[in-house]
């Protein structure tokens, strides 16, 4: 199918084709609450234990599954929801990526707690988004601190989306993109410079018909190395996206290099995230011959 087609496709199959999933504003809303405050935040503090130990893949289970009995008993509860939301990303991220079906799941999961997040953050995007609105739009009516839930939902979705392949990613580019600017509008420090390092992947990784841009995929990742030089998954993305999509094999070569000569603690609250990161950078070496 030629491009012409896929884009014509993409605007005529629904939102169970292309975009290839049912998002939480599309269902009832089951807000009620089955537990008392003091049991909530007893949960949330056993799930934190665990997901201090999120070096380990069975931790962080544990930690969801606490996290899960938290959010039934307040199913708006924005802390757990958000901590749902990352967690089932980082699983998929971090520990599933060569398991196909394990990791689409997980990380559809971790859309699924980000919607809800998002709901929980915003009175008025969920009334936009049940009367039949627009995310892109609706999402304008989150605040900032909403930031947390719109950026690890994105994060989700769009890595969801990658891997569902090219149609599911079109779809789903708009809701994904619009999500990412309200969180570059807000807070564009968030998450070591996060939103930045989103953009960068995003020019990088688009057509050029679909916004792909390389010499602003540069000055994104710029950008995030300026908010925070030490959180490394910057140069992880800036290799494996922009140098490969430009087959500049020396920049790709000497950026994950010093992704791997990082202290596995340059950063303390994320060293289980910077092992992850460390860990993509030895495969992406590996894969050089192919990628190049």
């Amino acid at each position: 199918m030629n491009t012409k087609h896929l884009l014509l496709a993409c605007v005529l199959v629904s939102m169970t084709g292309c975009a290839g999933r049912k998002a939480a504003w599309q269902n009832q809303d089951g807000s009620g609450k089955t537990a008392g405050a003091a049991d909530v935040a007893a949960q949330i503090a056993e799930g934190d234990k665990h997901w201090a130990n999120r070096t380990d893949a069975a931790e962080i289970r544990a930690a969801i599954k606490i996290w899960e009995q938290a959010a039934a008993a307040e199913p708006k509860n924005f802390e757990v929801l958000v901590k749902l939301t990352r967690a089932n990303y980082f699983l998929a991220d971090g520990y599933l990526r060569n398991d196909e079906k394990e990791y689409l799941r997980t990380m559809d999961l971790g859309v699924k707690w980000g919607e809800k997040a998002i709901i929980a953050s915003s009175p008025e995007f969920e009334a936009k988004m049940r009367a039949g609105g627009k995310l892109p739009e609706a999402v304008k009516l989150v605040p900032k601190s909403g930031v947390p839930a719109m950026y690890w939902y994105a994060s989700s979705l769009g890595k969801w989306a990658k891997r569902k392949g090219f149609a599911v990613l079109l779809g789903q580019k708009d809701n994904v993109k619009a999500t990412m600017d309200r969180v570059l509008e807000l807070d564009p420090t968030f998450y070591y410079g996060g939103p930045h390092r989103y953009f960068g992947a995003f020019y990088a990784i688009a057509p050029a018909f679909a916004g792909g841009d390389l010499e602003k995929s540069r000055v994104h990742f710029n950008k995030s190395l300026e908010i925070s030089a030490t959180y490394i998954g910057t140069k992880v993305l800036w290799a494996a996206e922009l140098a490969v999509k430009e087959q500049d094999e020396e920049t790709f070569e000497k950026l994950l290099n010093e992704v791997i000569a990082t202290p596995d603690d340059v950063i303390p609250d994320v060293k289980a995230e910077i092992l992850v990161e460390k860990q993509k950078a030895r495969e992406l070496l590996a894969d050089k011959e192919e990628l190049f």
